[in-house]
């Protein structure tokens, strides 16, 4: 791929991709949380290795439906695998979340914590449904540097929305080299 542009690509080409493995048609389609998917391919606990957090206030924003007093928690993460000095990147997640609309136990733990949010969800017991919104194939750029790749590596990406009670909680975009997840 000679092109610095990210490329969409829709469901159907990703199924029919002979290129991607089993796994990496999982990782992109599935609606659940691949903090678990991850830690069954390895065969050792995933650790996050938060890199960014901040609380934003936003811009009307069409997609999560919020207005300009809403306030947003922007989180950066890498989801590595935990095992010491031999630890490696396997996964970067960026999310936006309406903080608001998240129940207060899953904000402290946000904020205070690094679990995924997955599995904090899960543990509450919070009923969401996600609808993935993009799928895409772009080079690694700034995030080179943590997966050991150069900077026009492909990665391949998936976006998606997570609604509870039909109101959208927050956006997430997870990313992993394509190189990775091949057998």
């Amino acid at each position: 791929m000679t092109s610095s542009a990210p490329v969409e690509f829709l469901y159907d080409s990703i199924v029919g991709d002979a290129s991607l493995s089993m796994f990496q048609k999982v990782l992109l389609t599935t609606d659940g949380t691949v903090t678990q998917l991850l830690e069954l391919y390895t065969g050792l606990p995933i650790r996050v290795n938060k890199l960014e957090q901040a609380i934003l206030r936003c811009d009307p924003n069409e997609s999560l439906m919020t207005h300009a007093d809403d306030q947003l928690l922007k989180r950066a993460i890498l989801l590595c695998t935990d095992a010491g000095s031999a630890s490696r990147a396997l996964l970067y997640a960026e999310s936006l979340f309406v903080i608001d609309r998240l129940p207060l136990p899953t904000q402290r733990q946000l904020l205070e914590s690094d679990r995924p949010i997955g599995l904090l969800w899960r543990d509450q017991q919070l009923e969401t449904y996600r609808e993935i919104i993009a799928y895409r194939r772009e080079p690694c750029g700034f995030l080179a540097q943590h997966f050991g790749l150069t900077e026009m590596a492909p990665l391949l990406s998936r976006s998606y929305l997570i609604y509870h009670q039909r109101k959208p909680l927050g956006m997430i975009t997870e990313k992993f080299p394509a190189n990775s997840f091949r057998n």
